[in-house]
């Protein structure tokens, strides 16, 4: 019997020459492409995977991807298992690291792979290379923000750290710094970053300008052109041995030039060895020029302040000032913020939005400071033309013209309204009881070591009470924590009308609370204050028409008698009342007092 088996054969040569096809593409591809099994282990392994991540294909096939650290391979798994259960990624930027240590930002999309039946037994993946995208998006990035600080005129040095600070985490190194010429000729370090920056104290000392030093730095500032760990002068050795005892294997330092002088240099170091290849030397001293303009400007102050700090403050209230305090312009913001027309406030001083929250003294240290040619930073608060008050971070200016003469005054107002209130509820939060507002444990112990340390210093007798609610729990048992809560809030108002201002009463916890009573000459005279507590407690509370009687147990320690410290007072104050829990509540008693009776 013969079969005719022509077609089933072309299929087969179809689907070889398929393969064929597809694998060729695979391998060409500029992509990384990787297949993985239902265990997370590699099935596929393509050349541009391995020129991205060092590792060729008889090294990782049948292995966990070797880019994935030990410490994520279990949320890696996770995404897997996601992956086939029938899920689909898609640019999911990640930063691994290669074989050879360095990292590489990539974007991976994955998607599974079904068979005939439908059954999903292979996740593919394909990853790119994006990290040269990412280091230019960061350092445009880093650049806008030097653009932002100078014309908000930021301090030149707090500039260069930020810079060594976002290039540390851009290009992945252990030590970034810049060094500037001082006005006698030496090298300083201006700026650093890393987890190396202790290494760099005594890296500086070979950095001194001298004709005879052969230290890249210097030799980028004499020379004027980029110097590299790679370069094969015998005068670098001495160097190379200085930094590879810090584990430092690759260094570079490039030239900072603005209108044809050098002031500086900025460095990277790395831990591998050639590490910084043409491209990357590139790159840097592209972005060492475009840092250089930036410096220029921040350093030219005298020529471009009115401009640059107009153009910066538009988000913020900016207005402008002769040398006299009268108001020339106003921004849109400064009209929104103050609620005042441009045309009411030209020719007008500041003084036309004091609110009365700063004395005289305040204002007097801003015109110090401005009028000595100096910036004036600080928060001051102001009044609306509606009455209301905002707080801002003022920046006052002193603009110069070319003979020196201070002719001009910009303020910058950034509205921190918002935030003041945002930051006293914070603190409000953290030192008060929410349900009594009285101060809780943390603010009470910071006055109680405040107040003992004044005592200590005067001579002088302070006093810790502590009280105790009697058979409180009843309350609460019976009546419910809602009525316990409005008995703990009647309590409090009545026990912070029996102290004077310069005391403190605190809610421990529960329903029990704490004094500080200072100033005292003798212990009795706690005692009078102990007697006006239990007279005003006296009194019945009315709880929703519910009348409740409420005693109180308090103990009282005295310092220096009892004892010197908080921890001691406090403890020896709690002895006391519960001396007098035992001895038929609704009572005080001097923890001086049971220590003699004992």
């Amino acid at each position: 019997m013969t079969i005719d088996i022509t077609t089933h054969k072309r299929a087969e040569e179809v689907i070889q020459e398929t393969n064929h096809t597809l694998q060729a593409l695979i391998q060409a591809s500029p992509l990384a492409i990787v297949a993985l099994d239902a265990d997370g282990r590699v099935t596929m392994w393509n050349s541009s995977a391995e020129r991205m991540f060092g590792w060729n294909k008889q090294e990782v096939l049948g292995q966990y991807l070797p880019f994935v650290p030990d410490n994520k391979q279990e949320a890696f798994l996770t995404l897997c298992n996601r992956a086939l259960s029938g899920e689909s990624f898609m640019g999911l930027e990640v930063r691994q690291q290669k074989r050879d240590g360095s990292l590489i930002d990539i974007s991976i999309s994955a998607a599974p792979v079904r068979n005939e039946q439908g059954d999903i037994k292979v996740v593919m993946g394909v990853a790119e290379d994006i990290t040269g995208r990412k280091r230019t998006q960061a350092v445009e990035a880093l650049l806008y923000e030097i653009d932002q600080f100078v014309l908000q005129g930021r301090a030149l040095d707090s500039i260069l750290y930020h810079v060594c600070e976002c290039l540390v985490d851009i290009f992945a190194c252990p030590l970034v710094c810049v060094c500037t010429k001082e006005e006698d000729g030496s090298i300083g370090i201006s700026a650093q970053a890393g987890t190396r920056v202790n290494h760099l104290r005594n890296l500086h000392v070979l950095c001194n300008n001298t004709s005879d030093c052969q230290c890249p730095i210097s030799l980028a500032i004499r020379k004027g052109y980029t110097q590299t760990s790679d370069m094969q002068e015998p005068s670098f050795i001495q160097y190379r041995e200085k930094v590879s005892g810090y584990g430092l294997q690759s260094f570079i330092s490039v030239p900072l030039c603005t209108q044809g002088k050098i002031f500086g240099a900025l460095n990277l170091y790395d831990l591998k060895p050639n590490a910084f290849d043409a491209k990357t030397v590139q790159f840097l001293e592209n972005l060492a020029t475009r840092i250089s303009v930036a410096l220029l400007t921040a350093t030219d102050q005298q020529l471009l302040q009115l401009q640059a700090v107009a153009m910066s403050s538009m988000a913020h209230a900016v207005f402008i000032t002769d040398c006299n305090g009268r108001i020339t312009w106003v921004n849109k913001a400064f009209t929104r913020l103050s609620g005042y027309p441009a045309e009411e406030v030209y020719g007008q001083t500041p003084s036309l939005f004091k609110s009365g929250k700063h004395d005289t003294s305040f204002y007097q240290t801003i015109w110090q400071t401005i009028l000595s040619g100096e910036v004036w930073r600080g928060e001051i608060v102001n009044r609306r033309k509606d009455g209301g008050l905002y707080t801002v971070q003022q920046t006052i200016t002193p603009l110069r013209d070319i003979q020196g003469k201070i002719v001009h005054f910009v303020a910058i107002h950034e509205d921190i309204t918002d935030k003041k209130q945002s930051d006293a509820h914070i603190h409000y939060m953290a030192y008060y009881d929410t349900l009594t507002n009285l101060p809780n444990r943390s603010l009470f112990h910071d006055r109680l070591h405040r107040e003992l340390a004044h005592a200590h210093r005067n001579g002088r007798m302070l006093a810790v009470m502590f009280l105790d609610l009697d058979r409180f729990k009843v309350i609460n048992d019976t009546l419910g924590h809602t009525y316990g809560d409005q008995a703990l809030k009647a309590v409090a108002e009545r026990l912070k009308g029996c102290v004077r201002e310069s005391d403190t009463v605190s809610r421990w916890g529960g329903d029990e609370f704490i004094f500080i009573i200072t100033d005292i000459i003798q212990p009795q005279d706690v005692a009078f204050i102990a007697h006006k507590i239990f007279n005003e407690m006296s009194s019945p509370f009315l709880l929703e028409e519910r009348e409740v009687y409420i005693t109180p147990t308090i103990g009282i320690a005295v310092y220096p008698l009892d004892a010197s410290d908080a921890e001691n007072l406090i403890k020896k104050a709690d002895t006391a009342m519960y001396h007098g829990k035992e001895r038929g509540r609704n009572t005080f008693k001097f923890y001086t007092q049971e220590r003699k009776e004992s």
